[in-house]
């Protein structure tokens, strides 16, 4: 699998999708899951589903087993769903007293 160039003249060059190329089908998937809170949540959901795609694409450029790779993708896309929760049940109660 060829390695995706990722140097600064790269990302100057404007290829938007440099940090998503080489990775696999199931990286792609679990690093963008994370997103889907944009439609979820707004604001608020697309501020934590976009920190969850972040930090899914710097765990799948890592050179981990893939198992443990893939675990750990799941782990964040779990905590970016429990973290907006956390934040949505919070504003709900702010807003309502």
């Amino acid at each position: 699998m060829a390695t995706p160039n990722l140097s600064n003249n790269a990302l100057q060059k404007g290829d938007r999708w440099a940090a998503f190329r080489g990775l696999s089908w199931w990286q792609l998937i679990l690093s963008l899951l994370p997103l889907v809170l944009i439609g979820l949540g707004g604001l608020v959901g697309g501020a934590v589903g976009g920190a969850g795609a972040w930090l899914n694409l710097k765990v799948a450029r890592r050179s981990l087993h893939p198992a443990v790779k893939a675990l750990a993708m799941i782990a964040v896309v779990v905590a970016t769903y429990v973290v907006w929760s956390f934040v949505a049940i919070a504003l709900k109660t702010l807003v309502a007293s």
